[in-house]
């Protein structure tokens, strides 16, 4: 299994559906973080102006194989908040092109 299909498997998968500067970038969660964890790194991006007002997204159990076919993975990094561990990843979709000056954002503003 590739590094970006494993990441979509292995990991639960929150998105900015608001701003499409941030389409193909996700924050990669372990199953069972809990998700006020994971939206206080949420509120760093939005304070950053690097996440929209909207509400966050997850990706659905019963999509991520379409997602692991359909994504091409371009790069991820870990990084800690708190007491929680992260991943941030970069994918790129036809329909959902990411962002190289927002991922560098993203990895300025989280500790990369």
């Amino acid at each position: 299994m590739s590094t970006g299909a494993q990441l979509i498997h292995d990991n639960d998968l929150y998105f900015d559906g608001g701003d499409p500067a941030n389409g193909s970038l996700y924050l990669c969660a372990v199953p069972g973080t809990p998700q006020a964890q994971v939206e206080t790194v949420i509120d760093v991006l939005r304070g950053a102006g690097l996440w929209s007002a909207s509400p966050v997204k997850q990706v659905p159990e019963a999509q991520k194989d379409a997602y692991a076919e359909q994504m091409q993975f371009v790069g991820s990094f870990s990084f800690i908040h708190g007491t929680v561990a992260l991943t941030a990843a970069r994918f790129d979709h036809p329909k959902y092109p990411s962002n190289a000056e927002r991922w560098e954002a993203w990895q300025k503003t989280l500790g990369a």
